[in-house]
């Protein structure tokens, strides 16, 4: 009879084990934190957004520049690039864009970096979205405090993985002094903004970013003049003749060679900490933190 019991509680428990927020659709309304599970039953807490394009937006991660000033880039924090240092030897950075490693936590993703279950265990995710919010807002506040939120709507997942470890570990790697700059360049998706626009997408990049910037996408692997790799720009794509993706898009490889582009948000102060001018972006931005969401 015991042996009856608990495994009736295992099949209930297993049936209500719930893989993404995606399938919180219509039973649950509000936004916030909440357990989800791997195929595997590893249980874990993220944050799922149900107000959006009817909900279902699970949290996997987000990216947080821990000290953009020079003397703190590629140190401990760094995860979407380096915590090795401006190092030719680990010079494609530290792998999470690729490998199965998580760290930080759901309530601190404003304040750390935070890679969750979610980014590899979801394999049928098909669009992405962006929040940028501001460092240090509290998990209740990221919606009424994010200043630009928008998402993909192609699917465009479905055909890379269905996620953004599959995309950059089969699709799009990142390995520096490999690709043609420009050429090899990964795809751009077009985005619908639900806070924000285009034109204040572009407005937080410098002046001498802006030409060579279409606002309105997100682009995946973009390589520099010298070889070096993003892996994401949020909210833009780049011209392919432009050598200085590093001023706008984030994470990627450690070693610069100049240590003013190392670091998770790269060279967003090549000008300047958020002066807005030159290479620079502006203080928003540059103090914000892009969270990144499945559907």
């Amino acid at each position: 009879m015991l042996r009856i019991i608990l495994l009736l509680f295992a099949v209930a428990n297993t049936a209500w084990a719930l893989l993404s927020c995606e399938e919180m659709k219509g039973k649950i309304f509000r936004c916030g934190v909440y357990n989800l599970n791997t195929t595997d039953g590893v249980e874990y807490q993220t944050f799922c957004d149900m107000l959006t394009d009817g909900g279902g937006w699970t949290l996997v991660a987000s990216i947080h520049e821990n000290n953009a000033h020079d003397n703190g880039r590629c140190t401990v924090g760094d995860r979407w690039s380096s915590e090795q240092g401006n190092n030719e030897l680990t010079n494609n950075g530290d792998g999470n864009w690729e490998n199965l490693k998580t760290f930080g936590n759901v309530a601190s993703a404003t304040s750390d970096d935070f890679k969750s279950l979610a980014y590899f265990s979801i394999d049928d995710a098909k669009d992405i979205m962006i929040w940028q919010v501001p460092n240090n807002t509290p998990v209740s506040m990221w919606r009424s405090n994010s200043y630009l939120r928008y998402r993909t709507y192609g699917q465009f997942l479905s055909g890379l993985g269905g996620n953004l470890q599959n995309l950059f570990q089969s699709y799009y790697p990142i390995r520096q002094g490999v690709y043609t700059p420009g050429s090899d360049n990964g795809p751009s998706f077009p985005v619908k903004y639900d806070e924000g626009s285009p034109a204040d997408a572009l407005s937080h990049f410098g002046p001498e970013s802006q030409p060579f910037l279409t606002a309105g996408y997100v682009q995946f692997r973009t390589v520099n003049g010298a070889q070096h790799i993003n892996p994401i720009c949020p909210g833009v794509k780049v011209d392919l003749t432009w050598g200085g993706c590093q001023h706008v898009c984030v994470g990627g490889s450690s070693f610069w060679g100049d240590v003013k582009n190392c670091g998770d948000f790269s060279g967003m102060t090549y000008s300047g900490y958020g002066t807005g001018t030159g290479w620079s972006v502006d203080k928003t931005l540059i103090e914000s933190t892009f969270l990144i969401f499945y559907r």
